[in-house]
């Protein structure tokens, strides 16, 4: 979630008609500003291409504004397209849709009110003797707010946005068929499976008490993690929560990235715990969280615990898909592309028995993927160059009708989180001995 202190409230559009009108708004204008580049164009004596005309800057920030105000599915759709930034969609548009991570407005005072009084009843409030009404937290489907119980207790209070459960198959429809008429998504590529698989994990993030059973569960399964001691999460509070509001214990810490901005020689003690615990997630759990917004990792100022934040985006993945994963990460660390090959086949990156095209493209990509991990010692994050070689090996891909195919869903969330930790070492400047973290698993 992004923080609140310089957002503007901004009313949610919970009519199915309202959101419609919304994306209508957003499709005229892409095609004004269409007409208008495409004149200009004229006038110099250049022939307009319709690509080019369509990523314009002003097109790509209109798309991103009217998705980030909509909030709920429309600006989660966003989210999910760009997982694969560079690969999957132009650069240009991937690039515009990863702003969505980080961009969300909160929900005026009154329309918050009607989520409360609906789930609490009109007399909520004589429950706290405390409740900050400007959130400190906003994204896509809902925002956080401090709140203090007549008890004493001191929570953190999760609030769904108003409509956005009965909007989720009409936006993500309307999106995608936006996005598909004014040429902006590539008409070759094939974007059903994931389309699919993101209309089921909106469904399920949009039910806050199943968040909190994760939450809970996530809390058993990190006691067996073996950096148990270092790390902690809220607390869940299933007798406040509803399917619309989210109850837990408030964790008090400062931003990651806050924390190490004023203490260099702490980058590489949090990025080898986060990496530390990715590997456990998926090796031996079998459960990741896989939303990579770096505002869910914050420290505790007292200890210097890591805090873990927001558990909407936990995947299970089968023992079959980590063996094969396994298997892929090894032969890639080993560059044994015969294996790499036949592992992502099995991990359904190809279809077995087809010939691939830019298969020595995807291959060299993964390879590329593993250099941190066949660095001897500490690998230097801060002053490596990969995430540019990766994107620039993969841009024949994403300019070739003919080699876009969309990949396992399962991959495309685990990729969603191991580039968001890549990004997050980046720019921490970390130095982590990625090698020796995965043989533990």
């Amino acid at each position: 979630m992004s923080q609140t202190n310089r957002a503007k409230a901004a009313r949610v559009p919970q009519s199915r008609l309202s959101r419609l009108a919304g994306l209508g708004s957003l499709a005229g204008g892409i095609a004004g500003n269409l007409l208008v580049e495409g004149g200009r164009q004229l006038v110099r004596g250049q022939r307009p291409e319709l690509m080019n005309l369509l990523l314009t800057p002003g097109n790509l920030s209109r798309l991103a504004d009217r998705l980030a105000r909509m909030r709920g599915a429309a600006m989660k759709v966003g989210q999910l397209l760009s997982m694969d930034a560079g690969t999957l969609l132009p650069p240009e548009l991937a690039q515009v849709l990863a702003r969505l991570q980080a961009d969300a407005e909160f929900m005026p005072q009154a329309q918050l009110f009607s989520v409360l009084e609906a789930n609490w009843g009109k007399d909520w409030n004589q429950d706290f003797s405390r409740f900050s009404f400007r959130p400190i937290a906003a994204a896509s489907i809902g925002q956080v707010h401090e709140a203090r119980t007549v008890d004493g207790d001191h929570l953190a209070v999760k609030v769904q946005y108003p409509g956005v459960r009965r909007s989720i198959d009409s936006d993500i429809d309307n999106v995608c068929s936006l996005l598909r008429m004014s040429g902006l998504l590539p008409s070759e590529l094939d974007v059903a499976p994931l389309v699919e698989e993101a209309r089921v994990q909106l469904k399920r993030e949009a039910d806050y008490r199943r968040e909190g059973e994760q939450l809970a569960a996530y809390g058993e399964m990190l006691s067996r993690f073996r950096n148990r001691d270092q790390v902690c999460l809220p607390l869940y509070q299933p007798d406040r929560s509803t399917v619309d509001i989210l109850c837990m214990s408030f964790m008090q810490g400062q931003p990651l990235e806050t924390w190490v901005r004023h203490r260099s020689d702490e980058a590489d003690r949090l990025m080898t715990l986060l990496l530390d615990l990715f590997f456990a997630e998926l090796l031996q759990f079998h459960v990741v969280q896989t939303d990579p917004n770096p505002a869910n990792y914050r420290v505790d100022t007292a200890s210097g615990d890591l805090i873990l934040l927001d558990f909407g985006a936990v995947r299970e993945f089968s023992p079959a898909f980590v063996k094969d994963y396994r298997r892929a990460i090894e032969a890639a660390v080993s560059e044994d592309r015969r294996t790499l090959q036949d592992a992502l086949e099995a991990l359904g990156f190809f279809h077995r028995g087809r010939e691939v095209a830019n298969l020595d493209v995807v291959l060299d990509i993964f390879v590329l993927a593993a250099e941190p991990l066949r660095s001897r010692g500490a690998y230097d994050f801060g002053n490596s160059d990969l995430a540019r070689r990766i994107q620039s090996r993969g841009v024949s891909v994403s300019r070739d009708p003919a080699a876009w195919h969309t990949p396992p869903a399962d991959v495309l969330f685990l990729h969603r989180k191991m580039g968001g930790l890549y990004l997050l070492a980046s720019r921490l400047g970390a130095r982590v001995d990625v090698g020796s973290l995965f043989q533990h698993y």
